[in-house]
């Protein structure tokens, strides 16, 4: 199967509500814990290492970075949340963005939350799950980095997910074995 994924291009980073694109077609938002592995399961997804900036240092996306797969399809790149390094002056910036993306954007189709396998749900998770609730959006989470966990230990992380979230469907990713890909670039198609 092509990976419709592959072709994804970086098209700008916004840190102001005015500053987005027309509100067309279908905007997926990628969301997550600061060092859940957000920009490399990205580059994972479309098969190109070198889309989001990877860093040590987590916290490093400071802006909405839009990425189009398509000319119906975009990808949005949160800034991490939890311990993000970026100044208070630029969280002040994108905090009320998101808000008002939630309440106002037409093309906000679904949310992935990703998320460390070893430390799922996490109260910041939580926030964007009562988000995505309360906005009647749909949200997909994603338990990343299952290469450091045995088959056994990433079925009960998955299990346990779904426990806590049972209309949700957890998808288990690797961006260092590059597994996990299909399914979850699979059910960001069905948006």
């Amino acid at each position: 199967m092509q990976n419709i994924f592959k072709n994804t291009e970086f098209v700008f980073g916004v840190t102001n509500y005015k500053n987005l694109p027309k509100d067309v077609g279908c905007e997926i938002l990628l969301a997550g814990r600061s060092n859940a592995g957000k920009s490399s399961a990205l580059n994972a997804l479309t098969e190109n290492p070198k889309l989001a900036r990877i860093s040590k240092t987590p916290g490093r996306t400071t802006e909405i970075n839009f990425f189009k797969v398509n000319e119906n399809l975009k990808l949005l790149d949160l800034p991490g949340y939890g311990f993000a390094k970026s100044s208070k002056a630029k969280k002040k910036d994108w905090g009320p963005l998101l808000g008002q993306y939630f309440q106002k954007r037409k093309a906000l189709a679904a949310v992935i939350i990703f998320m460390d396998i070893r430390h799922p749900l996490k109260d910041s998770d939580w926030e964007m799950v009562h988000l995505c609730r309360n906005f009647n959006v749909p949200y997909v989470p994603v338990l990343t980095k299952s290469d450091k966990l045995s088959n056994n230990k990433i079925a009960k992380a998955v299990n346990f997910v779904k426990g806590k979230m049972p209309n949700s469907n957890p998808i288990s990713v690797s961006s260092k074995d590059i597994s996990g890909f299909d399914k979850l670039s699979k059910e960001m198609l069905k948006f």
